[in-house]
């Protein structure tokens, strides 16, 4: 997926902006009352300083009402007083609107935009394949949907709105001072061409500086991270001081780059104000000129001296835009690589539903690799009858824990396929297929919830009369009914209040609460001690009763219960056969059952074997 220019980047921020366009409207349409507002309260103001002059001075012209409008004749008093009231009345309407324009603003961007978008990136997060999450840290995927997100809201907030307001407001400024008087408008903005200038150079430099900047909190937010989950990997080696100069150093970095942008940010907004107070100099003494001579009132260049600094002022916020905008294309670019991500894994479009399937299992010439160079799995072919259990045994990294994840889908193979009841998994339905699989992991995760929420996890409708079956089949229920609160005890983070074994049964009985067909089992009883073993080996005795069963491992324990066993290596199928037949072939699956002379079970088993043969 090549990557967006800024270009594209504004077209698609437009877009997304114009889903709201009748709240931007709305409150881009406050702005404009409240704009029209403020000028007239200057306005104002400028004709009761002429009103007060020419009762000093009544040799004076008269002040200029606006709109032809011609007073009463009422005495100076009187008028000051209507154009006070006038003023008062202003003031209070842009108080009131100012609250109206706040309230949509927060509608606009914090109740609608946000959370919204918010929804989208997660719910794309939800859809795609594993493939995205290997190639992208946690901490960078964490801040799609935190930072990036709100850099997005800042676009339209900051930079849309604002710079509408900011074109409008310098229109409105504009056009009232060349009514008033165009030659020393002219005069004054003579030297507004360096204020782009310099806008445009700062806007150059500026967009590569934020983009490093964000891959430096990446992984800021990634050590953060890895710091907190691995607390106790790091206690147990007395690393703290190591993890907290690494975390110190990525914050550091951090810190530097922010350091330079607020200084090149600090330089460039006293810069363009500068340039813009240069303006206030030439107005003071045309202008001043102007109203010695009488070609202008005094109250007309105390409101053109109020119009040029508002105009200044906006003129200068330009630099803020200009640094917003960039924040938003950087925060941008990461909303948009989730949103744009290939699903690689999609429901094809008339999905196949069997009204029952019975599990069989077939791998025709099977291929895989997580990149095109470096394949992982090559030219598998088995089949697996209904109701069989099949153990997996290979080394680290031979492909085992691949295999099984083709089966739910979570990866497609790059080439031959996968028939379940003999159709294609890619012409199921994601939904049906994995509903019909139940898996269990190495390390299960258990949500900070109640028992009886996790294991309904994959179906929250389940009655407790369900719940507490699947338990029983996994041999949950007996320690399960000895917590404190039975089935609603809630899980600390990580279930760390349940043993592993325990952990492992929940585990279970969540895989197997929808009946499901088809039971993956990654390899649930490595690295756990005698006693948990057995507890995980009896309740996968359960389990896999009636369902077909593959199950990655390694323990002869475990292997033994299969009807029959797979043996790979380097992603292909070297060895095929029972666990008597593999023995007797002294291949690498006896060499394997060898190796395991801590395993009394196993030792056990061997020398059983060894004197049948």
């Amino acid at each position: 997926m090549s990557e967006l220019t800024h270009a594209q980047l504004l077209r698609r921020l437009l877009a997304l902006s114009w889903r709201y366009w009748r709240k931007c409207l709305a409150v881009f349409g406050y702005q404009v009352v409240l704009l029209g507002l403020g000028v007239a309260g200057l306005g104002l103001s400028g004709l009761a300083i002429d009103v007060i002059r020419h009762a000093l001075e009544p040799g004076m012209a008269p002040p200029r009402w606006p709109l032809g409008f011609t007073p009463p004749a009422w005495s100076t008093l009187e008028l000051l007083y209507l154009l006070g009231g006038l003023v008062l009345a202003a003031a209070a309407a842009r108080a009131l609107l100012n609250y109206a324009y706040s309230v949509a603003a927060g509608d606009l961007l914090q109740m609608k935009l946000v959370p919204e978008l918010r929804t989208s990136v997660f719910n794309k997060l939800q859809r795609l394949s594993f493939r995205f999450f290997d190639q992208n840290a946690s901490g960078s995927i964490f801040n799609r949907v935190t930072g990036d997100v709100q850099s997005v809201r800042s676009f339209v907030d900051g930079v849309l709105l604002q710079g509408a307001i900011m074109l409008l407001s310098l229109g409105v400024y504009l056009a009232y001072m060349l009514r008033t008087h165009a030659v020393l408008t002219l005069s004054c903005l003579a030297l507004t061409p360096l204020l782009w200038l310099f806008t445009n150079l700062f806007a150059r430099w500026v967009a590569p500086v934020y983009r490093k900047n964000r891959e430096l909190s990446d992984r800021m937010v990634l050590a953060m991270s890895e710091g907190v989950s691995g607390i106790q990997v790091t206690k147990v080696f007395g690393r703290e001081q190591a993890e907290q100069a690494r975390f110190e150093g990525h914050n550091a970095l951090v810190r530097d780059q922010q350091t330079a942008i607020f200084v090149r940010v600090s330089r460039f907004g006293p810069t363009i104000d500068f340039i813009s107070q240069l303006n206030i100099g030439v107005l003071l003494l045309y202008g001043g000129t102007l109203v010695a001579r009488g070609a202008m009132t005094l109250g007309d260049l105390i409101v053109f001296a109020g119009l040029l600094q508002q105009f200044s002022a906006q003129v200068s916020s330009m630099a803020g835009i200009v640094n917003t905008l960039q924040q938003s294309l950087t925060g941008a670019r990461g909303v948009f690589e989730v949103l744009d991500a290939p699903l690689e894994v999609e429901d094809p479009r008339q999905p196949a539903r069997p009204a029952e399937l019975s599990g069989r299992i077939r791998f025709e010439q099977v291929e895989f690799g997580y990149a095109k160079e470096q394949p992982v799995l090559t030219e598998l072919s088995f089949e697996i009858e209904p109701g069989a259990c099949v153990a997996v045994l290979g080394g680290t990294g031979s492909g085992k824990s691949t295999l099984l994840s083709l089966i739910p889908r979570f990866y497609d193979p790059t080439g031959g396929r996968i028939l379940l009841d003999g159709v294609d998994l890619r012409d199921l339905g994601l939904d049906y297929l994995r509903r019909n699989i139940g898996l269990v992991f190495q390390e299960s995760l258990l949500f900070r919830s109640s028992v009886a929420q996790n294991i309904a996890f994959g179906n929250p409708d389940a009655s407790r009369e369900q719940i507490e079956h699947a338990a029983k089949v996994a041999g949950a229920h007996e320690f399960v009914t000895r917590l404190p609160e039975g089935y609603d005890t809630v899980l600390e983070e990580g279930a760390v209040n349940l043993s592993g074994g325990q952990r492992q049964r929940l585990a279970i009985a969540r895989a197997l609460l929808l009946e499901p067909k088809i039971l993956l089992l990654d390899d649930p009883t490595t690295a756990v001690d005698a006693q948990t073993e057995h507890e995980v080996l009896e309740a996968m005795d359960a389990a896999i009763e009636g369902r077909t069963t593959l199950i990655v491992a390694n323990r002869l324990s475990t292997l033994r219960r299969a009807d029959w066993i797979l043996v790979i290596d380097d992603g292909r199928i070297v060895e095929r056969g029972t666990h008597q037949e593999l023995l007797k072939n002294r291949g690498i699956y006896y060499r394997a059952a060898s190796l395991q002379a801590a395993d009394q079970d196993s030792i056990v088993l061997l020398e059983a074997l060894g004197r049948r043969l």
